[in-house]
């Protein structure tokens, strides 16, 4: 008697095989897979998580989940996860992770609960890439509207700031009648400079260097830049340019205001006995390269200082238009200082980037496409 033909439930892969299949695919996902409790621990984690933020499996299971989120993102995560316990799934959720190097990523969240079993199932994908994408346009858009406004606005200001210093000039020329009177006077053309200086920021933005370019030598303007930035001060300084710097062809008010403007925050950042180096040598660029450049010949400026540093969670907000983390006055705290620079070195075909550690200081790396004539 023929054997009795096997049924689709007999030929189904057994247990133990289809546990493997899933135990390899948890393995292989790019995404970041997990297991949570409602008691606010991971139970279990793929390695995308060692991969994206650099702790252990074994640190991720042993510390509340919470140690792991952002401040800032701390109140509606949990939200969300009361959400889950109530049996609602999350969707879409976005919030940052932090890394064992102390930076933060972001992560997009997919997450659906077993409120039976108090167990949470979710899918991270880290959109860090993607949000920081997001963040450059909307910078840019900020300094779009910038130009516009400095454009329609500040060549008509600066005539009428030039108008009003010309008569404290005369009045300084016909002479006060009391030293209070005097010390009035000083203030005043003290914050009509101020507000050129700020009018001149603003110009920067609508014209971005892109005018006025002449073949210049960094050598002079580079010496010139420390000696002005460090007046006043008892910081000491290391100056190391290679005799053979090459040229560029640049706006020479704004590469100077560049230069200046990093000098000033490392000399604001730096203990009295530590030395700020200002360095500039010529590199070439192949393709890729860690600073996003094109293939060529650069001039790179170093302008590094061991001073207070810069925190990770704030190191990537200092270019943004208006964030400053300095006191606000006339004299500084403004926010433009940093903008200005990457804003400048962009429309000149260069890049700025910044390296910092709390505590160890801080470097600002700049490239400027060298001049190389054809021969």
């Amino acid at each position: 008697m023929p054997e009795p033909s096997s049924t689709a439930a007999d030929q189904s892969p057994a247990p133990s095989s289809v546990e493997a299949d899933y135990r390899r695919l948890f393995t292989l996902s790019q995404d970041l897979l997990c297991i949570a409790g409602m008691d606010g621990y991971f139970k279990q984690v793929n390695p995308s998580w060692t991969r994206v933020l650099g702790w252990s499996e074994a640190d991720l299971l042993s510390r509340p989940i919470e140690d792991f989120m952002h401040p800032e993102d701390r109140v509606r995560t949990l939200q969300a996860r009361a959400s889950l316990a109530r049996g609602t799934p999350v969707r879409g959720l976005e919030n940052r992770y932090l890394c064992k190097d102390g930076s933060y990523r972001w992560l997009s969240w997919q997450s659906t609960a077993e409120p039976a079993t108090a167990t949470v199932f979710a899918v991270a994908r880290d959109i860090t890439e993607r949000r920081q994408l997001d963040h450059e346009q909307l910078i840019m858009s900020k300094l779009e509207s910038t130009g516009i406004l400095a454009g329609g606005i500040a060549h008509d200001f600066n005539n009428l700031l030039a108008g009003v210093l010309m008569n404290l000039d005369l009045v300084a020329m016909l002479g006060a009648t009391s030293d209070q009177q005097k010390q009035h006077l000083r203030h005043a053309q003290q914050t009509v400079h101020a507000a050129k200086a700020l009018t001149d920021q603003l110009l920067t933005f609508a014209e971005g260097g892109i005018t006025d370019r002449r073949v210049i030598d960094l050598i002079p303007l580079l010496r010139q830049s420390l000696e002005v930035a460090l007046q006043g001060s008892t910081i000491k300084s290391e100056c190391v340019l290679a005799p053979d710097l090459w040229r560029v062809e640049a706006n020479e008010a704004q590469i100077n205001q560049i230069t200046r403007n990093l000098i000033l925050n490392a000399r604001e950042a730096s203990l009295d006995s530590a030395p700020i180096r200002l360095q500039a040598d010529n590199v070439v660029c192949p393709t890729p390269n860690t600073a996003s450049l094109p293939s060529g010949a650069y001039v790179r400026i170093i302008v590094m200082d061991k001073g207070s540093g810069i925190a990770p969670d704030i190191l990537p907000k200092v270019f943004d238009p208006y964030y400053s983390t300095k006191q606000r006055g006339t004299q500084k705290g403004m926010g433009l200082g940093l903008t200005i620079c990457r804003t400048v070195l962009q429309k000149h075909g260069g890049t700025i980037v910044l390296d910092s550690l709390p505590g160890l200081g801080t470097t600002a790396t700049c490239h400027l496409p060298a001049y190389r004539p054809a021969r």
